[in-house]
């Protein structure tokens, strides 16, 4: 009976083994090997991945976290019944419609009588004194206001030396005004847009060119300018015998 021997976990017989080429051997060696270092990177692969779910489910309800540690999904939905109301607005329910602007908001009102009856054709006279009011609102074409400003060099008829004009200290040297750097801000700040965003809403929206660069230092000088107030308001803040915040986490939607 043929003895058996083990290769890598598999069972071959010896005069098999002994009758493989060397080079055949060497090749099965390596390739052994690399399957066994495989192995231990798979298994320690999906050790850190067992740690990873373990960290995204952990929460203050099953772990020592504080509540702050919370994600904001942490909180599933409860679950609704079905109701048996149909779609839409339910009977008894108050309408909400679109609230009019004042008359004298309005930068133009356009008066609309009817010329014959809709019954029997006859011509309508008269006036109606609470006509039924539809407002159309609009955003007129934004067009960027441009002022070039000309420094011109003159040369002294004294001594030669060559003067240039200066900018008037209210111009901004970065050639954008108070409200592009205003709108930058906002933009990236409240809305929280990228970069890029800023630079694209900046282009199709406004018309408005400028590179990325400058949309960063734009941010700069808008962070810049706030910085007192910003400072103030800390000083404030840390100051107050009760500052109104604690580490329970909410979700956006109903908070």
């Amino acid at each position: 009976m043929d003895v058996m021997c083990l290769v890598y976990g598999i069972e071959i017989p010896s005069s098999d083994w002994e009758k493989t080429p060397a080079s055949i051997k060497e090749l099965v060696e390596k390739m052994g090997q690399r399957i066994k270092q495989s192995e231990q990177e798979l298994a320690s692969e999906v050790a850190k991945n067992q740690e990873l779910l373990e960290k995204i489910n952990r929460t203050s309800k099953n772990s020592s976290s504080p509540p702050s540690s919370d994600p904001l999904n942490s909180e599933k939905l409860l679950s609704k019944k079905k109701s048996d109301k149909k779609r839409g607005g339910q009977l008894g329910h108050k309408g909400h419609s679109r609230n009019l602007y004042d008359v004298s908001e309005c930068d133009s009102v356009l008066e609309h009588q009817p010329e014959t009856c809709s019954g029997c054709g006859e011509k309508l006279i008269g006036v109606d004194s609470n006509p039924r009011r539809h407002q159309v609102v609009e955003i007129p074409p934004i067009n960027p206001i441009i002022v070039e400003h000309r420094l011109h060099q003159l040369e002294c008829q004294h001594c030669g030396t060559l003067t240039r004009a200066t900018l008037p200290a209210d111009v901004p040297i970065r050639g954008y005004g108070v409200r592009v750097v205003a709108l930058v801000a906002v933009l990236s700040g409240l809305y929280r847009h990228s970069t890029r965003m800023v630079q694209s809403a900046m282009q199709d929206i406004f018309g408005v060119t400028m590179c990325l660069g400058t949309v960063n230092k734009l941010k700069k000088e808008a962070s810049d300018a706030i910085a007192g107030a910003v400072s103030e308001a800390k000083t404030y803040v840390q100051n107050s015998p009760v500052v109104g915040v604690d580490e329970t986490s909410c979700l956006l939607r109903k908070c």
